[in-house]
């Protein structure tokens, strides 16, 4: 209950930021009727022939008398402010083009309509637009036949800013962004108000997939969970993108291991040495939390080995 209240609070004060800061695109802004977009529209269309096909089948089709395309009656007149003037004295100077306008003149046409979680977010916390990106720069308008006017229809439009990131699926252990069995808006919630870049509580994005890794445990893995609020858990060992390593690790072999954790010394000596030449995670296997060790051993670890560990009674108190 808290919860909700607490997420019920910060929309409201992110809605009280876009109303200060763009009160025109919501409480003075032209009211058109049916009839107005509809004949304006046909007006547009005698110069621009054949452009309301490039909307057909979009959320933004163009309305007729003969009734609604979509959930609110559109017309060219919608967007392109200055119509009045153009209708006179047809000229690309005196009618607004929104692709060619500033992030808030964007911001500002598409609140209009939009007044959702994301677009609220996306003119106060979101860090694209501290990168000078607006609407425009991700959805395309005119002649987009993908859901949601996204530059690309399978989600990972992302790529063509983010082209560092991209080469990173490219590495040889990688999450499948190539085969499309995964998109970037499956991990990252472009409409999330309270936290943009994930940075808090990333390991849920990662166990909507990997459930199995997420318990809870027994015995479990203090790293998993003690650093959520510095952005780590999962990513404290696994690259989320793509990594040299296998199993997307950050390091490989032990070297992960060890930057936490001091090889003990009874496995350099005990039994010849023989512990000291295995990586940690080939007898360590239970790394993301145990049932029933405190040491993350493996429970078939009696069968990996010529010696039973744990039939021989030198290591019974570790189960």
């Amino acid at each position: 209950m808290k919860v909700k209240i607490r997420e019920a609070a910060v929309f409201l004060i992110i809605a009280i930021a876009v109303l200060f800061l763009f009160p025109q695109s919501i409480l003075s802004e032209t009211h058109y009727t049916l009839s107005n977009l509809v004949e304006t529209s046909e007006s547009c269309l005698d110069c621009h022939e054949g452009l309301d096909n490039s909307l057909a089948g979009s959320p933004h089709a163009l309305s007729t008398e003969t009734g609604l395309k979509s959930a609110l009656a559109v017309g060219c007149i919608s967007c392109h402010d200055g119509w009045q003037n153009h209708l006179e004295d047809p000229s690309r100077e005196n009618i607004a083009v929104v692709e060619d306008s500033t992030l808030l003149v964007q911001s500002r046409v598409c609140g209009r309509c939009h007044m959702s979680p994301h677009q609220a977010a996306m003119v106060t916390t979101d860090p694209h637009a501290g990168s000078g990106l607006g609407c425009l720069s991700c959805h395309g308008i005119h002649n987009n036949p993908n859901v949601m006017l996204v530059e690309d229809d399978n989600g990972n439009y992302c790529k063509s800013c983010h082209q560092a990131v991209a080469a990173e699926f490219k590495l040889r252990s990688a999450h499948p962004l190539g085969s499309l069995n995964i998109n970037c808006t499956d991990c990252h919630n472009i409409g999330d108000i309270r936290n943009q870049q994930l940075k808090v509580g990333f390991d849920r994005s990662c166990q909507s997939c990997h459930p199995e890794y997420s318990g809870p445990f027994l015995y479990e893995h203090s790293v998993t969970y003690t650093h959520l609020v510095n952005g780590g858990g999962c990513i404290e060992c696994h690259q989320p993108h793509g990594s040299p390593n296998d199993r997307l690790l950050n390091q490989p072999g032990s070297g992960l291991c060890l930057q936490c954790h001091s090889v003990p010394p009874g496995h350099r000596v005990n039994h010849a040495g023989f512990a000291a030449n295995l990586n940690c995670v080939e007898c360590h296997s239970e790394i993301h939390g145990s049932y029933d060790n405190s040491l993350f051993l493996d429970p078939d670890l009696n069968m990996k080995f010529v010696a039973d560990c744990y039939a021989s009674g030198c290591h019974g108190d570790i189960r």
